[in-house]
């Protein structure tokens, strides 16, 4: 049985998962016997940690006294007690009536609801990166993608704006149509970014003015959070409607209030709004305890709030003097965004990626609890940022453990020791690594592409993106940082590349791996690569309807980042059938596959070898069905005199059958040339001088298929029997992992292999070609290492059509489907040409042994 499975998986892949026997104010005791430091108080909900005593005490004499909990339709007068408690706290005469609910969701859901009812409009207005909560309308509000998808949100009338363009916040509320405008005084999950008092005084006045309501969402500000009962009592503001939640239990009972005055009141609100479980009378009782546990003695509970908040204020401020570009934080009082940049590693797709997606943040979170028993997490909507928000009455010491930790984290980033941060996570002793105070570059290479800023004389393409994938652990490996890479052994690495294979079967959402830019003699375009982790078995085994949401989610980022262009690399090309269900995407992207370039690129790499005519040589193509395979069929039909069609067991008729219409179609079409004595020549010629009078396609079809062999195309159902009698040999499946052996092949056997991962076995007994490659026209690569181990200048068709119909500017999508126009693919080609990737061509080596790429 699972309770929230995907939480379980990704907390236990990343070494967050906690079997706690026992807790006590900020300490949580393990069954092993360890005691971790508890940096992150359940989001704010415990204001004392864990089971704090003032709280037990009054349960146990709730308990002794058998109160009732559960007292509707009634009002318990400690449930009463409580609503004056709250409005006492900031202005018992405005605040005159009180809601109670069961959560933070809950409680925006009845603002929500409450103040449509009061103004009679729809419309609700939030901020950029703000949480709300996860319920309908709560989420609706929320303005952050996170946690939103098709169907489960309402995008219609939920607006957000920016907390700094107050002109745009005045031209919203201008417009009369909305109910409530939303605001949380500090961004709990948006980096804990603080709104300025002097904004949220604005936002007061221009609300009021145009009959909006103003609501502050103080469900993680409230109740002493800032040193302050409220971030409105803080500032001295007094919003229309005030929301509480989570500390207000007392970290023992779930419990929420929405305050509002009796100018606002509505009987049709109360008539028309309950909640069975709230005005709970534990739940009261809970947050009664705890209003008086904040103030009493004078609020010694807030002062020392204050006092621990400046002595945070000066950690981070020699943190942030110490580590000026690797460290940034935001926040006040007891709740702060800890977020890590590294400059150094935007052109790594592992580490860039990681920052980007908040991985990173998840590995530092379980670095802190592996090495010094310290418990805290991300912030759920800002990259790569850590939560510190202790419970009100953490010490001094406490405070100082936590910084004293993460001083050595900013210490192994600045330095480029990912090798330590990982190396919990594969079962690496740091003391088998070189000292924390080592450095590292991220990497080594200078040839590196930049964004371009505008050139004069080149016209500016369209922006790109080009999406990637993890396909082996093998070629990810050529992503790490220097670091990983000088002091992992290669068995370390694969295990690392395992670890991330497995968090990635549980979180593959994709993300920025890398942006840069390309030139060519006439144009220059910038663009990126979006990378998600996801290997391409997990990518197969994926639903239909989790194969869209992956496919909407690359789009979204890529429409989100300016991209107009969009490169289909690997998997994703197979899973959206060549990009067929791509064509028509919401986000208006122009899709290009990429197939037809790499597939013209291993034809005239191929043709570049032949030192004979072709006509005597037989070609063996695997995986001819699919795009690739396909226009290497037919344009290695222009030269080799016999085509063997490696075929899956009982599909040789079909796989004959479509490849001998594929031929038809370009034979008398083509732009290509054809040689004497080829398969197209035999089909062409045979076509002129036998059979000139028939027009009917499918009769046509049907009186070549029966003498197709006789033009030296054929299909066998043997591996073996295929192989071993080619002299080239291509092969370009969508197996998803390498399933061919090389000792079927003869010692003199050419081999190109286009898939991605690989088909062949890479056995060290037989050479294999790379197919689908061309020359950049900058010997540059587009991270600090090519997708693939090949040298810079060189890189693969796929991502090179994708730059280069974004430097022509093209409208239209490109080589879409398997049935790609073998016309069509030859004048990709030619823009790729124009632009400068041009298909790499061979020679053979000093020694005569084998070709390499000419230079």
């Amino acid at each position: 049985m699972f309770v929230n499975q995907y939480r379980e998986n990704l907390l236990n892949s990343v070494g967050l998962e906690l079997d706690i026997k026992s807790a006590q104010d900020n300490r949580l005791i393990l069954s092993d016997g360890r005691v971790v430091k508890d940096f992150l108080a359940q989001y704010g909900a415990l204001p004392f940690g864990h089971n704090p005593d003032f709280a037990i005490a009054e349960i146990n004499r709730f308990i002794e006294n058998k109160e009732p909990i559960f007292f509707q339709p009634n009002i318990h007068k400690k449930v009463r007690l409580l609503a004056e408690m709250l409005a006492e706290q900031i202005d018992k005469e405005k605040y005159t009536h009180c809601t109670f609910t069961n959560s933070g969701a809950e409680t925006v859901e009845a603002a929500i609801k409450f103040t449509r009812l009061f103004t009679g409009r729809k419309r609700i207005l939030s901020l950029h990166r703000s949480f709300h909560g996860k319920t309908y309308s709560a989420l609706s509000a929320t303005g952050s993608n996170r946690f939103k998808a098709d169907f489960i949100y309402d995008d219609k009338l939920y607006e957000q704006v920016d907390s700094e363009d107050l002109d745009e916040i005045k031209r919203k509320l201008e417009s009369r149509e909305f109910a409530a405008f939303i605001v949380e005084p500090v961004q709990g999950e948006g980096g804990m970014k603080v709104i300025p008092p002097d904004t949220l005084s604005n936002i007061l006045v221009m609300c009021k003015e145009n009959g909006t309501l103003s609501v502050f969402d103080e469900v993680q500000t409230g109740i002493g959070r800032l040193g302050a009962f409220c971030a409105a009592t803080l500032y001295a503001l007094k919003p229309d409607v005030i929301l509480f939640s989570k500390a207000l239990g007392a970290g023992i009972s779930p419990i929420g209030a929405m305050l509002y005055s009796d100018e606002l009141y509505l009987s049709e609100f109360d008539r028309k709004h309950s909640s069975t479980f709230a005005n709970n009378v534990l739940a009261a009782t809970m947050g009664i305890a705890v209003i008086e546990h904040l103030t009493k003695d004078d609020g010694k509970a807030l002062t020392h709030v204050q006092e621990v908040s400046r002595y945070v204020d000066e950690c981070l401020e020699q943190l942030s003097a110490k580590y000026p570009e690797h460290f940034y934080w935001q926040g006040a009082g007891l709740m702060r965004g800890l977020e890590i940049q590294d400059s150094k590693a935007v052109d790594n797709i592992f580490i860039n990626f990681s920052q980007r997606s908040g991985g990173l943040a998840y590995v530092i979170c379980s670095f802190l609890l592996k090495h010094y028993g310290l418990f805290t997490m991300p912030l759920m909507s800002r990259p790569c940022s850590v939560r510190f928000e202790p419970p009100l009455n953490v010490s001094k010491e406490d405070i100082k453990t936590f910084f004293t930790a993460f001083d050595e984290v900013c210490q192994l980033v600045e330095n480029g020791r990912y090798d330590i941060l990982f190396s919990h996570l594969i079962d690496i002793p740091v003391a088998d690594l070189p000292p924390a105070s080592v450095s590292y570059p991220i990497s080594r290479n200078k040839n590196i592409a930049q964004i371009k800023a505008p050139i004069p004389g080149l016209i500016e393409g369209k922006k790109f993106a080009f999406l990637i994938h993890t396909t082996s652990v093998g070629e990810f490996s050529h992503s790490y940082c220097l670091s990983i890479k000088e002091n992992y052994t290669l068995e370390q690495q694969k295990r690392l590349g395992n670890w991330i294979m497995q968090v990635a079967s549980i979180d593959f959402n994709p993300d920025i791996a890398v942006e840069f830019g390309v030139e060519s003699s006439t144009a220059y375009a910038n663009g990126m690569l979006l990378f998600s982790p996801i290997n391409p078995e997990d990518m197969m085994a994926l639903s239909a309807k989790e194969r869209a949401v992956l496919m909407k989610e690359y789009l979204d980022m890529a429409e989100k980042n300016g991209a107009e262009i969009v490169g289909l690399g690997a998997y994703t090309s197979v899973i959206t059938n060549g990009g067929t269900s791509l064509v028509n995407n919401r986000q208006g992207r122009i899709i290009t596959n990429g197939n037809s370039l790499t597939a013209v690129a291993v034809v005239e790499g191929i043709r570049s070898m032949l030192t004979e005519s072709a006509s005597r040589q037989t070609l063996a193509v695997v995986g001819a069905r699919g795009s690739v395979g396909r226009l290497s069929v037919i344009g290695l039909a222009h030269n080799f005199g016999r085509i063997i069609l490696v075929s899956r067991p009982n599909k040789a008729r079909i796989l004959l059958s479509e490849l001998t219409k594929a031929l038809l179609s370009s034979v008398l079409r083509t732009h290509d040339v054809i040689q004497p004595d080829s398969v197209m020549d035999k089909m062409r010629k045979w076509l002129v001088k036998q059979n000139p009078g028939v027009t009917d396609a499918q009769v046509l079809h049907q009186q070549v298929l029966e003498v197709v062999g006789t033009f030296g195309l054929e299909a066998i159902e043997s591996y073996e029997h295929s192989l071993n009698q080619a002299d080239f040999i291509v092969s370009a499946t969508s197996e998803g992992k390498p399933f061919l052996n090389t000792h079927y092949l003869k010692d003199s056997a050419i081999v190109f292999d286009a898939a991605r991962p690989f088909d062949f076995i890479r056995d060290g007994n037989h050479h294999i070609y790379e197919g689908g490659l061309v020359y950049q026209p900058e010997k540059v690569t587009y991270s600090d290492c090519n997708l693939i181990d090949i040298p810079e200048g060189v890189n693969l068709a796929c991502l090179s059509e994708t730059i280069a119909v974004a430097l022509e500017g093209v409208n239209v999508h490109q080589s879409i489907g398997r049935a790609i126009d073998y016309n069509d693919a030859l004048a990709i080609r030619d823009i790729a040409r124009k632009h400068g990737f041009i298909p790499v061509q061979y020679s053979r080596n000093n020694q005569g042994e084998r070709y390499e790429h000419v230079a």
